[in-house]
C-alpha cells in the first residue's frame, strides 16, 4: 500500500516519540520559565506574567522584543481542520506536539491504512515556523485483496514530511469578513523513509509504507476570522520525483501495481482543501467544522515529462468537532474528532476515514497568537 496523503497529519504511547516529546517540553520549560513566582499581591485566579511581560526595561530578554508577533483581537485556540493548514505561525519560543490518527477504509479493496503521524511545530523566528511529521503506518488487507478468509497486517514507518512556513500578512480585522486575511507560503519536502523495495508478495502489498521518492511542494495558506467564525483555505502543487521500484509496488491511486522492476514517473499532484469553523465557546475552544479536501494527479510531470502512472483524483467532505482542555496556563491541549466521506473519485477507491487528533501546546514568552 502506498503512502496515502501528502499533507497536513503513531501512537502517543510509542517509546521514542514519547521521550522526544518529554525532552522538547523540558528544554522549552528550562528556556522560558517565568523569572519569579506569583507575587503576594497577585490574586490567585490571575495567571502570573511571563518573564517577557515582567521585564519592562528589557534587561533580561532584550533580544525578544523585535520578535513579538502580531496578536489577534479575537482568535481562540482550537483544534482546527484535519487537512487544511493554519496561516498564522507559532510565535518564537512556542511549539506544539500533535499526534493524529487517520483510518483510511477502502471497502471495495478490503483494505485499511491506519496512519498515525507525529507532528512537531516550532516557532523559530518572527513569522517563521518549522514542522516535521513522521507517520507510523499499520496496513491491513482482507478479501478481495487477499484470498478469502485470510487477513494480513503490517506495521512500519511512513514517509517523513518537513516543511517551513513564512507568514506574510496577519488578519486585518478579526471581526470583519471583508478585512485582509492572514496569508502564508509553505515549502514542504518529503523524505522516502517508508518501505517500498523488496516487497513480499505473500504480504499482498501491506508491507509497503512509502512511495520511494523525494518530493517537493509549495502551498498557499489563508485564514480569515470574523467572530465567531473562521475560514481556512490551502492549495498547493507537489512535484513527485522519479524513483525505481520493484515488483508488487502499489502506485498512488491505490489500485495499480507493478509486475516487474521499473522507473516510476508520476504526474504533478494538486492539493486543495478548505474549511468553515464555528466557535461556539471561546474559553473552551469548542465548536464544529465543515471541511473539504481533494487531490488530483495528472498524466504530466512539470520537469520529468509524460507520466507512466495512472491519473486519478478525489474529493472528500469531513465534518468534525473540537474542544480545548486544559485551556489556561502555558500548556493547552486541543481535542478534535471527525469523519471524512467520499464525494467524488476518479480511478481511485471510495475511502471512508474516521480520524482524531490531540494537540499539546506550550505557549512561550509571547503566549498564544490570539485571545
Amino acid at each position: 500500500m502506498a503512502k496515502f496523503i501528502h499533507q497536513t497529519h503513531s501512537s502517543p504511547k510509542t517509546g521514542p516519540f514519547k521521550l522526544l516529546a518529554m525532552g522538547v517540553l523540558a528544554f522549552f520549560f528550562s528556556m522560558f520559565q517565568p523569572v519569579s513566582a506569583q507575587s503576594a499581591e497577585t490574586p490567585s485566579d490571575v495567571t502570573p506574567p511571563s518573564a517577557y511581560e515582567e521585564d519592562r526595561n528589557h534587561d533580561l530578554v532584550p533580544d525578544l522584543e523585535p520578535l513579538q508577533p502580531t496578536y489577534l483581537s479575537w482568535g481562540p485556540n482550537t483544534s482546527g481542520p484535519f487537512f487544511t493548514g493554519t496561516a498564522e505561525v507559532e510565535p518564537v519560543g512556542s511549539f506544539f506536539i500533535e499526534p493524529y490518527v487517520y483510518d483510511f477504509l477502502q471497502p471495495s479493496l478490503g483494505t485499511s491504512i491506519l496512519s498515525m503521524p507525529e507532528r512537531i511545530s516550532i516557532g523559530v523566528s518572527k513569522n517563521w515556523e518549522f514542522d516535521v511529521s513522521i507517520p507510523i503506518v499499520v496496513n491491513q488487507a482482507t478479501s478481495p485483496t487477499t484470498p478469502p478468509g485470510q487477513s494480513i497486517q503490517n506495521l512500519g514507518i511512513g514517509d517523513t514530511l518537513l516543511w517551513f512556513k513564512r507568514q506574510f500578512s496577519s488578519d486585518g480585522n478579526a471581526y470583519s469578513f471583508w478585512a485582509r486575511p492572514a496569508m502564508t507560503l509553505e515549502a514542504q519536502f518529503t523524505l522516502p523513509t517508508g518501505r517500498y523495495l523488496n516487497l513480499d508478495p505473500n504480504q499482498y502489498t501491506t508491507d509497503q509504507t512509502g512511495d520511494g521518492s523525494f518530493d517537493e511542494g509549495i502551498y498557499l495558506i489563508l485564514r480569515k476570522h470574523f467572530k465567531p467564525f473562521m475560514l481556512y483555505f490551502q492549495a498547493g502543487d507537489i512535484l513527485l520525483n522519479p524513483t525505481t521500484v520493484g515488483p508488487g509496488y502499489t502506485m498512488n491511486n491505490q489500485m495499480s501495481t507493478t509486475t516487474q522492476p521499473q522507473k516510476i514517473v508520476n504526474g504533478n499532484l494538486l492539493y486543495y482543501a478548505g474549511s468553515f469553523e464555528h466557535v461556539l465557546n471561546d474559553t473552551w475552544g469548542a465548536g464544529y467544522l465543515l471541511e473539504f479536501f481533494g487531490e488530483s494527479q495528472d498524466g504530466q510531470s512539470l520537469l520529468f515529462g509524460t507520466a507512466n502512472t495512472p491519473a486519478w483524483s478525489f474529493i472528500w467532505v469531513d465534518p468534525a468537532i473540537e474542544i480545548t482542555w486544559p485551556y489556561e496556563g502555558p500548556i493547552n491541549i486541543t481535542w478534535g474528532a471527525g469523519m471524512a466521506f467520499p464525494l467524488y473519485q476518479s480511478n481511485y477507491p471510495r475511502t471512508y476515514t474516521p480520524m482524531g487528533t490531540i494537540s499539546v501546546y506550550y505557549n512561550g514568552p509571547f503566549g498564544y497568537r490570539g485571545e
